[in-house]
């Protein structure tokens, strides 16, 4: 009967497990957006339109790291995935239901690693994080059929496997020797016994550093004071509905909807050649940017204008340009705003535009 007893312990979840796994599912999905926002800034330091993101691909595993380490059971981390991923679809995640499928994933590989490794230490939970933050790339490739070249798609996966490594795997460890420092419960482990800490005393959690436990620490604030900026300034909530505002070196600023300049309504052709993905030409039919800036009237000091994204992605333009340009169209597709541009490479083709600002 104790085997048997054993035995249904070890996958059975509690009341304690179920609320752990929302509540850092929770987390997780809405800050998914931020780590986002973070990518679009690194892509931005590399001047590259997407790739280079992948290198904070690992703190949207950190969670399943977290709910691994805290619960101990088979199908905690699974759990989280899948929560995590109906909440980031719930809040306006741009990759659509396709997120479910990629979160879920992300979550089964963590439990699968650690399954395999049957250990919760250091090295496992770094693998784990490093196999699951490279999954996306493939999941998205399988879903998408983007035509990628295979060295490419293994270059991004093997930054977003860094990043796992580093950002989820060993970040993760580390906040969890934390938690358990401070104690503010117990662990179960997978047999149904307790056990004091997410890490075994034989890696040294008694002699956690005052430097690694700074640093940790340092590197928590960082990311709670960015993400605290970027849902104060920057996040554009999707349920508000697809609309934009111009502001900055202008003499009226503008907040408005495409229906307001239906009269400007024109129809171009355009086709997207990025360096990755081509669409061939198709006619889009929306409101020239250069009509809706006349509205708006830019000060004589103005040179140049940004058009920015809900998640925080940015491309800039020279103001003379965007007027001799009749390919700059803002378009409605779905519930968001897209901008066309015809004469520019892929990159420039904003998606969930939320403002422009003249500077």
């Amino acid at each position: 009967m104790d085997k048997e007893l054993q035995s249904r312990r070890k996958y059975y979840l509690s009341n304690r497990d179920l609320l752990v796994i929302a509540v850092l599912s929770g987390i997780g999905g809405i800050m998914s957006t931020y780590i986002g926002y973070l990518g679009n800034l690194v892509n931005r330091v590399f001047g590259v339109p997407f790739g280079a993101g992948q290198f904070v691909s690992g703190l949207h595993i950190f969670w399943f790291i977290l709910v691994a380490g805290l619960i101990r059971r088979p199908g905690a981390a699974t759990a989280a995935g899948l929560l995590k991923g109906v909440i980031e679809l719930l809040t306006g995640s741009t990759h659509g239901v396709a997120i479910i499928l990629v979160s879920l994933v992300q979550g089964l590989l963590v439990d699968v690693v650690l399954l395999i490794t049957r250990r919760h230490n250091l090295v496992s939970y770094m693998l784990a994080g490093g196999v699951s933050a490279a999954s996306n790339v493939f999941v998205f490739q399988f879903l998408y059929f983007s035509g990628f070249p295979i060295t490419y798609l293994f270059f991004i996966g093997f930054l977003a496997f860094i990043s796992g490594v580093l950002l989820a795997g060993s970040f993760g460890h580390s906040v969890l020797e934390i938690v358990q420092q401070a104690r503010p419960f117990r662990i179960a482990g997978a047999s149904g016994e307790e056990v004091s800490a997410a890490i075994p005393a034989k890696e040294g959690r008694a002699s956690l550093t005052r430097v690694r436990l700074a640093v940790t620490t340092l590197l928590v604030l960082l990311l709670a004071f960015g993400a605290v900026y970027y849902f104060a300034a920057v996040f554009e909530p999707p349920w508000l509905g697809p609309s934009c505002r111009v502001d900055g070196n202008v003499e009226r600023p503008l907040s408005f909807q495409l229906s307001d300049f239906a009269r400007h309504e024109t129809t171009i052709t355009a086709e997207l050649k990025g360096e990755f993905t081509h669409i061939p030409p198709q006619e889009y039919t929306g409101i020239p940017l250069s009509s809706i800036l006349r509205e708006a009237s830019p000060l004589p000091e103005a040179k140049k204008i940004s058009v920015i994204a809900t998640d925080g992605y940015t491309v800039e333009f020279e103001l003379r340009d965007v007027f001799n340009d009749d390919q700059l169209l803002l378009i409605r597709e779905e519930d968001m705003l897209r901008l066309i541009a015809g004469n520019y490479e892929g990159g420039y083709w904003v998606k969930l535009v939320s403002r422009i600002v003249v500077e």
